[in-house]
């Protein structure tokens, strides 16, 4: 267990993780386009569907989901030693589990998510996407206000305080907005019936993205995902300072 918490193995994980989570929807979308679906704007599961952008995002979040899932233990154990070392209040300790206990959630549903496409199993898909998304906000407001009490403790964290909380307002203005116009596409009653119609108006597996609200919806996700994307990024150069004496 001592090898997995190494400075090098940890800033290894957390950088494979940000980098797989950035690059594959990046790689999604850019198959999506090349089989001549709409630009504007898919869900990010969306692009699951068509052959190859859909073995494009099976095998990139899969992956993601493991790099996520262990790196969020490693940063987490971590970040628990560095703050029991340092004295801090128990009720830190305990935001900082519930942290990564949320973003290993969202891992391991993540790669669950990866093998299921919402036109198959669109019930079960919705429910693994809440998690991910409701985890991954939850985890970067925790980490950010944890962040914030470590820096007390030591100012070499004070520059990231700013950072953190600016991503994780980013995150969460990204699940707000995606929630409300999710909400007014289906109706208060969350009823899937308008959400399974959409199977039929596929082209060729590729979704008819027609409706607006959906598109801007959709926006609001890849909003999301990016300031995930940066806030996991943004925790390798904190390794060393909370793995320095391990």
């Amino acid at each position: 267990m001592s090898n997995l918490l190494q400075k090098k193995t940890v800033e290894r994980t957390l950088s494979s993780a940000a980098a797989f989570l950035a690059v594959t929807p990046i790689l999604t979308y850019v198959l999506w386009l090349s089989d001549g679906c709409d630009p504007y704007l898919p869900f990010i599961s969306d692009m699951d569907l068509p052959a190859r952008s859909g073995a494009s995002f099976t095998v990139g979040y899969a992956i993601s989901g493991v790099l996520l899932a262990c790196s969020s233990l490693q940063f987490g154990i971590l970040r628990e030693r560095w703050l029991i070392r340092n004295g801090v209040e128990r009720s830190w300790v305990v935001l900082n589990r519930f942290s990564f206990i949320s973003s290993i959630l969202s891992g391991i549903s993540l790669f669950w998510i990866s093998f299921t496409p919402w036109d198959e199993h669109l019930v079960l898909h919705i429910a693994q996407a809440n998690v991910i998304f409701i985890g991954s906000v939850a985890w970067a407001v925790c980490v950010s206000f944890v962040t914030s009490r470590m820096a007390d403790a030591d100012s070499s964290f004070s520059g990231l305080v700013r950072q953190r909380f600016a991503l994780a307002a980013v995150g969460l203005i990204g699940l707000l907005g995606m929630g409300e116009r999710f909400v007014r596409f289906s109706g208060i009653s969350m009823d899937m019936y308008a959400l399974e119609e959409r199977l039929t108006m596929l082209e060729q597996d590729c979704v008819s993205l027609n409706e607006a609200l959906l598109s801007q919806a959709a926006f609001f996700e890849w909003l999301l995902a990016a300031s995930m994307v940066l806030m996991v990024a943004s925790l390798v150069p904190e390794v060393s300072k909370i793995a320095e004496q391990e």
